[in-house]
């Protein structure tokens, strides 16, 4: 009968083994090109990035004064 030792190994093995598969998977999903139907949207400009970092009654009251 194996070690319980042997057994953890064995596991962590096996756990090590399907990360690496699933980061490489990730890894090769990733595009560069445009996002995917139904995401949300990204900050490509400093402008982007403060419309988004905003809160929407944040937003609506600094459009309303910003014109």
């Amino acid at each position: 009968m194996p070690s319980p030792t042997h057994i953890w190994q064995l596991i962590s093995l096996a756990l090590a083994v399907a990360l690496l598969v699933a980061l490489v998977e990730l890894h090769q999903n990733t595009t560069a090109g445009s996002p995917a139907n139904g995401t949300l949207p990204t900050a490509n400009s400093s402008t982007n990035l403060e419309h988004l970092a905003l809160s929407p009654n944040t937003r609506r009251v600094h459009e309303r004064y910003s014109l």
